[in-house]
């Protein structure tokens, strides 16, 4: 008798999948485009813009939100930089697939040049990776410090857009300590996961801190219709996004 072996968590789930590319499901390119279209005409400018992205809870989605706007953005001609500013339990370079050290929080501590190799280019995706780096004992206190701020300024004159991937808010302060630098805040909530104490508080501590929120990103969640939408509703901008939604524009969808 044969015995089928069962599949690792590695085999079941490949991160790589779940980046933009061109291989994604129309849908997903098309959101992705709605997201990146918005964003442009909520920060309108030529200059270099900072964008950070937020959740109040763990496994929203947020860190994948932050790769692919910035794919997306590299799809459309724009010089882009990811930095993951989550060094306690970091996921970009594991997602990506590059060295998750040495990296900011390296730079912030006085060991390493950000020039370089610390910044990582990846071909496949056309942007740039500034990964966690090694885990520190005092994360808040790296990215209060004025080097933090000084990288941010570095970083401006070579990006057209910067993208910065935080902590929970609601776990935290991390995130809203940078409030006064970063342009502009996209809050990542995921359907059938997101509590609306949690995203509230995520909210009052944004505004106690002037952070300026952009809108939110719903992930998760089935289209609407044939197409992933975006809409607007009480002042607030909200951004569809379903991973999962893999159906061509020309199948039927119930």
């Amino acid at each position: 008798m044969r015995i089928k072996k069962r599949k690792t968590v590695s085999q079941l789930f490949d991160p790589k999948k779940m980046l933009l590319s061109e291989d994604s499901s129309f849908p997903m390119r098309e959101a992705y485009k709605s997201l990146r279209t918005n964003v442009l005409f909520s920060l309108p400018g030529s200059d270099s813009k900072c964008i950070g992205i937020v959740s109040a809870n763990r496994g929203e989605g947020k860190s994948t939100v932050a790769i692919n706007l910035a794919i997306s953005f590299a799809q459309a001609n724009k010089k882009v930089i990811v930095v993951d500013c989550d060094m306690r339990l970091p996921t970009i370079a594991s997602k990506i697939g590059i060295n998750p050290k040495p990296g900011l929080s390296n730079y912030l501590a006085g060991n390493e040049d950000v020039q370089g190799n610390l910044i990582q280019h990846v071909d496949e995706y056309g942007i740039d990776v500034l990964a966690s780096g090694d885990i520190p004992p005092d994360p808040t206190t790296l990215l209060s410090s004025e080097q933090m701020k000084g990288l941010l300024r570095l970083l401006k004159e070579y990006y057209d857009y910067i993208i910065l991937d935080f902590p929970p808010v609601t776990v935290v302060t991390d995130a809203v300590i940078l409030s006064d630098t970063v342009d502009g805040y996209l809050v990542v909530v995921r359907h059938n996961l997101s509590e609306f104490q949690k995203l509230k508080e995520t909210f009052r501590q944004m505004n106690f801190s002037d952070a300026k929120v952009l809108g939110m990103v719903y992930n998760g969640k089935g289209s609407r219709s044939r197409y992933s939408k975006y809409y607007r509703k009480k002042g607030s901008n909200y951004y569809y996004y379903d991973e999962y939604y893999q159906k061509e524009p020309t199948e039927s969808v119930k």
